[in-house]
């Protein structure tokens, strides 16, 4: 039982049954809801750890305050993510993160041919600032927290976007038809260490609590991470194959389910090589900023794609989510697909909401489902 959420062992079932694309009593969704019984005290500061790096108390405490005055519902398990930005593994390569702008930026240009030797030098010991700070952190969460919310294991990027930090785009791409072999040792390197550090957070965090999390809120009984590539929208299919793609499967097989992060048009180039890979549980569709969004029926293609191919799908954190989201239950078999979503009041909620949860879909008038809504309340409050 967790203080946050009665029907957390049933909602961790279902979700159980989820990663192995079945389903036990209905379809699997996730969102948040303000509780309407005592005052909203507002969402916990995301970026805090990010402006704060050693202040891991003040972050539980704030998201701990916050998250009384919220409801989790369905598949929601309430979730602490220590957020120092996307691709935090680049601090323990040496870069002083530096919180701007509302995200995280990580930059320490090294010259091309001293970029191995940089790279084998770093340790994964006491001396290792960012490595200490994020098991220190990872453990004080994780025995606080018990079972009653899920740590998450960082966000600790892809293998490419962690070498650009020290090499930037450009060579990254002049070196990989120059001296692809370079690139290979930097990639080996990159990748040995990150499992590493993933092994030892989720250790850490299998102390005191059951399954696993991600900066992406799924829980899992096994183990699991969102694996991603944002540096691959650089590169063509060829290159993707070439530098790209072995590390995605050692990553996900080193793990019991993987999700890909598909992260904007530009690595949709990509998708059929991911699909085909049978160490990946699922995909991610992010459409990127400027785009529409996830729901909107110009992704239904890429859906049904995903599907075909008998791969999850995730749908992220819609905002005060409508018809056009929940409906993707009723257009696509809802085995496998997993939402994300943030209402503000309970009435949206329901009238937007599958029918599996005695939600309408958004279909009907919103003005005759509001009346009913209101005369059922007031019957229940006589």
């Amino acid at each position: 039982m967790s203080v946050y959420k009665e029907d957390i062992i049933e909602a961790k079932e279902r979700l159980a049954a989820w990663w192995d694309h079945e389903i036990i009593d209905r379809p699997c969704i996730s969102y948040f809801l303000p509780k309407s019984d005592v005052p909203f005290k507002g969402v916990y500061d995301f970026w805090y750890l990010a402006k704060n790096w050693e202040d891991i108390k003040g972050y539980l405490d704030d998201f701990e305050e916050k998250s009384e005055s919220i409801n989790f519902k369905h598949e929601n398990i309430p979730w602490l993510f220590p957020n120092y930005g996307p691709g935090i593994m680049a601090s323990i390569f040496g870069v002083e993160p530096v919180f701007k702008s509302e995200t995280v930026w990580f930059n320490h240009p090294v010259p091309v041919d001293e970029i191995v030797s940089f790279l084998e030098n770093v340790k994964l010991d006491s001396n290792n600032e960012w490595y200490n700070r994020l098991l220190n952190i990872t453990e004080y969460a994780a025995k606080r927290a018990e079972n009653n919310y899920s740590v998450a294991v960082t966000d600790l990027g892809g293998v490419l976007d962690i070498l650009s930090s020290f090499l930037g785009p450009t060579n990254i791409i002049l070196t990989m038809k120059r001296n692809p072999s370079l690139i290979d040792s930097c990639r080996s390197i990159i990748l040995e260490k990150l499992l590493q550090v993933y092994e030892d957070l989720q250790c850490i965090i299998e102390k005191y609590q059951d399954g696993c999390n991600s900066w992406l809120p799924v829980w899992c009984p096994k183990r699991w991470y969102p694996i991603q590539c944002d540096f691959s929208a650089m590169l063509s299919p060829k290159y993707f194959k070439r530098f790209v793609l072995p590390d995605i499967r050692e990553q996900a097989e080193s793990m019991d389910y993987a999700i890909y992060h598909l992260d904007g048009p530009g690595q949709l180039i990509h998708l059929d090589d991911l699909l085909e890979e049978p160490s990946i549980t699922g995909i991610q569709w992010v459409p990127g900023s400027g785009n529409e969004a996830a729901q909107s029926d110009k992704w239904f293609p890429i859906y049904k794609k995903i599907q075909e191919m008998g791969k999850n799908i995730v749908v992220d954190n819609p905002l005060d989510a409508t018809k056009d989201v929940t409906r993707l239950y009723k257009k696509f078999d809802p085995k496998g697909l997993f939402m994300i979503l943030v209402y503000f009041t309970e009435i949206k909620a329901l009238y937007y909401l599958p029918d599996f949860l005695g939600g309408n879909y958004g279909e009907g008038d919103y003005r005759d489902f509001k009346r009913e809504y209101r005369k059922k309340k007031k019957n229940i409050n006589k």
